[in-house]
């Protein structure tokens, strides 16, 4: 019985990515609302009758009435419920804002929950081929994406963004302390005698990947990885160095360092520049310094799109760095890119085969398609130059049209993943399958991932123009916000002043009281409009409270402050910044009336908070 309910699945799956019609999705979704109906039943007993919970439930409740009133109440209820929160959960109007996740395609909620019917457990690993299938699947998209050859890379979803960096920042710990350790042992320590303690600390990954596999070669991996800091722990010896991040993502990296007992200490956040990104500069004034005292460096983070302000940093400069301090001073460091906001838009700048277009020719066809958009050359360098990252991390429930929780990393050398996994292996015939840090993933979240995977190229020409129409939103919406930036209620008028860091679908802004010079006037006043937005919960999903401080922004903010016309020690004495912050996610082309559609939602968002 199940069975022919897989096949029907099947059928109908094949069917929807081949029309890819309404109507399609209409018949698929009624047909497998009608198998989870048929196949709500337990395994046949051992008379070979089916034993049907529904007409026992039934039953019981014809059988007494108290319990039949009391199981129609909780039925109303769940479905009030429900029904308010999507509701709540749905747009007034036609242009979609949401600042934490990308609009789910109907595709990937129907893929969602054909797995969850046919997966009892709701997770996968060994137990589901078809959808460890669907998973490599996801991750050679991905990888080719990036421009990472996929024969030789690694890739895997997590349970969640959080978990990818993690497990990058596991794997780095575990392959930095792997020289030392060949170092201690007898059998290996021929390999590094011509290397002293520092070379030793600061050995480039392609170097440290190549000697393990002379340790494979002479049968003594597992016995050298127990003198690592997995067996031995981080000990004295095993410095590993500075883990440098942006200092906007400080506090997410900060909870890394802590649990895989790296320390606070050895983490330094890399300032910002006036554009609200990191400041290759002092980047580099950093790295140099710490080289010149003899401090390793255990890796650097960039961003594809900050979460905080919208930003691309310049990754071009930053590879260029590591080459600088690999042939100038024999130090080199990992560098892994947090790709979580941003990542699929690489799509934009690929062509029907997957090759990358060239600067002067993608901005003559923006310049056709969607004449507002500019782009300059370093954000073209920091998408297409990803390829020389050693890793990079993606979130698809920001971008990817999937629901959450997902999380996705790709590794450039899969050698790399050696280092996921626990030595010794408890049956040395069993594959080489890495232990991933939270050990599980969601069946239903990659059945969705692939049906979207199916559906959309990822080129300029398919993904690619999704996120061409979300940037141009953008802009268009900023436009129209600069040119209708005042309002009045109650006979008091209010202005709308723009951050102007986003590079892509982000928009920032502050409501100021006309004529007001203290910060902290303006401040209560964003605090009060996203409170009681929380309070009428219908536009929470829109508009997100960003609050800018020293501690993840430097003193960058203090311009806006002017440019609010804000007194000038204003910055000085409050020390924080209250933003909104809206992010677009709807995919459509938006025409004119959408743009006014989209500033009069804003405004009356706004309005409906202000008292």
């Amino acid at each position: 019985m199940m069975a022919n309910h897989k096949e029907t699945c099947l059928s109908a799956a094949e069917r929807v990515f081949d029309t890819r019609t309404v109507d399609t999705l209409t018949c698929y979704h009624r047909e497998m609302v009608k198998m989870l109906m048929d196949s709500e039943s337990f395994y046949s007993s051992p008379n070979n009758s089916q034993i049907n919970t529904n007409e026992r439930l039934e039953n019981k409740i014809k059988s007494n009435t108290i319990e039949n009133k009391a199981v129609k109440g909780s039925y109303g209820d769940i479905l009030n419920n429900l029904n308010q929160q999507l509701m709540n959960n749905k747009p007034e109007i036609e242009p979609y804002f949401s600042h934490y996740n990308s609009p789910v395609m109907r595709l990937a909620k129907l893929g969602y929950l054909s797995a969850l019917a046919y997966n009892a457990d709701n997770v996968f690993n060994k137990h589901s081929p078809i959808q460890k299938q669907q998973e490599q699947k996801i991750t050679h998209d991905l990888c080719k994406l990036i421009g990472f050859e996929p024969d030789k890379a690694f890739g895997h979803i997590t349970t969640s963004h959080v978990f990818a960096c993690y497990e990058i920042l596991w794997a780095l710990r575990n392959l930095k302390t792997l020289p030392m350790a060949i170092a201690r042992h007898p059998k290996s320590r021929d390999l590094v005698a011509d290397k002293k303690a520092f070379e030793l600390f600061n050995m480039s990954i392609t170097d440290i990947l190549s000697i393990s596999e002379q340790l494979y070669e002479r049968d003594i991996f597992d016995d050298v990885s127990h003198l690592t800091c997995r067996g031995t722990g981080m000990t004295r010896t095993m410095h590993l160095g500075k883990l440098l991040v942006p200092i906007y993502r400080f506090e997410f990296w900060k909870k890394a360092m802590d649990i895989l007992g790296l320390g606070y200490d050895n983490l330094i956040a890399l300032p910002i520049d006036e554009e609200f990104k990191t400041d290759i500069a002092k980047t580099r004034h950093i790295v140099l310094r710490l080289i010149e005292q003899g401090e390793p460096i255990l890796g650097i983070i960039g961003v594809l799109g900050s979460s905080t302000y919208g930003s691309i940093d310049k990754l071009k400069p930053l590879f260029e760095l590591r080459e600088e301090c690999e042939k100038q001073h024999n130090n080199s460091f990992y560098i892994h890119i947090d790709a979580s906001q941003l990542g699929y838009m690489k799509s934009l700048f690929l062509d029907e085969n997957n090759s990358i277009i060239p600067y002067n020719i993608l901005c003559d066809k923006l310049k056709q398609e969607a004449p507002l958009l500019e782009l300059t050359s370093d954000i073209y360098d920091s998408f297409t130059q990803l390829s020389r990252a050693d890793s990079v991390s993606f979130e698809p429930f920001q971008a990817g049209f999937s629901p959450y929780p997902t999380g996705i990393v790709c590794i450039k050398d899969a050698r790399l993943s050696r280092f996921l996994a626990n030595p010794p292996k408890l049956c040395p015939e069993e594959g080489n399958i890495p232990d991933e840090i939270d050990g599980i993933q969601s069946a239903p979240a990659v059945a969705s991932m692939w049906g979207i995977h199916q559906l959309y190229a990822f080129n300029h020409f398919g993904y690619g123009q999704c996120a061409q129409n979300q940037w141009e939103a953008r802009v268009k919406l900023e436009q129209q916000l600069k040119q209708e930036n005042e309002f009045e209620k109650s006979g008091i008028s209010y202005a709308i002043h723009i951050l102007p860091v986003s590079d892509f679908n982000k928009l920032t802004f502050a409501i100021a009281l006309k004529g007001n010079q203290c910060l902290k006037i303006q401040n209560q006043l964003n605090n009060a409009i996203y409170k009681n937005l929380e309070i009428k919960s219908q536009y929470k999903p829109d508009l997100n409270l960003l609050v800018l401080c020293a501690r993840n922004s430097d003193d960058i903010p203090a311009q806006f402050c002017q440019q609010c016309h804000l007194g000038k020690d204003e910055w000085k004495q409050v020390n924080h910044l209250s933003l909104l912050q809206l992010t677009i996610k709807n995919t459509d082309k938006w025409s004119e009336e959408h743009i006014k559609a989209g500033y009069d939602y804003i405004k009356k968002v706004v309005l409906s908070a202000l008292k």
